[in-house]
């Protein structure tokens, strides 16, 4: 059976928070696919040679600081260019601050940036089904609230839910307000030979995991 590894390299809070709202699409998950995950840079470097690795999943913010990440966020970079598939995603933006997100993805060699925080409905890109396929796409929701932490400077290739012209922000506290167009709460792009992912939804929606199983 084909493996999912998770890197859960946050603290104890985010371990704790992820098993809380992530257990059932673990299970979800389970039913596909073995998943291990890795609680240490240590832990991680093996997994990246396993030959029956689908794809790894950054589930937390942990990757984003810390000198011992330095060099594993390279050997990802690395894994994706030869042909593997890493999924930014979960816990990951609600956890990380902007410099460190932006920091990262540079090492990725990747122009992602923090962009803005809010919610809104998105709708399933006219890329998706290119990029996916046909039938993962069709499988995935046509359009939904996600409350996320967007991407700036995506191609327009990469990415899989938009905004459309109409999109407001959708809050209970403040009016409504147009969006950033060029703003995108998930894409996913070639990197080398593999794939680089990133959901950017912080409520764990089900469309958001739809798209992550998809992904995979």
């Amino acid at each position: 059976m084909a493996q999912i590894a998770l890197l859960r390299l946050g603290d104890e809070m985010q371990t704790s928070i992820f098993d809380d709202l992530y257990q059932p699409f673990c299970d979800e998950m389970r039913q596909i696919y073995t998943i291990v995950s890795a609680r240490t840079a240590a832990d991680a470097k093996p997994l990246l040679s396993l030959s029956t690795l689908r794809a790894i999943l950054v589930v937390d913010g942990g990757l984003t600081v810390g000198k011992e990440h330095i060099a594993l966020q390279k050997q990802l970079s690395s894994y994706a260019q030869a042909g593997g598939t890493v999924i930014f995603c979960c816990l990951f933006s609600s956890f990380s601050k902007p410099s460190n997100f932006n920091r990262m993805f540079q090492s990725f060699e990747l122009p992602w940036e923090f962009g803005a925080y809010h919610r809104t409905t998105f709708y399933l890109s006219q890329n998706t089904k290119s990029v996916l396929g046909h039938q993962r796409a069709i499988e995935l929701e046509r359009e939904y609230s996600m409350k996320a932490v967007h991407l700036k400077h995506t191609p327009v290739d990469a990415r899989l839910y938009v905004p459309i012209e109409q999109s407001r922000t959708e809050s209970r506290v403040f009016p409504p307000s147009a969006v950033d167009q060029e703003e995108m709460p998930a894409a996913f792009s070639r990197h080398g030979s593999g794939w680089i992912g990133y959901v950017g939804d912080v409520n764990n929606e089900q469309g958001s995991r739809a798209l992550i199983m998809a992904l995979l």
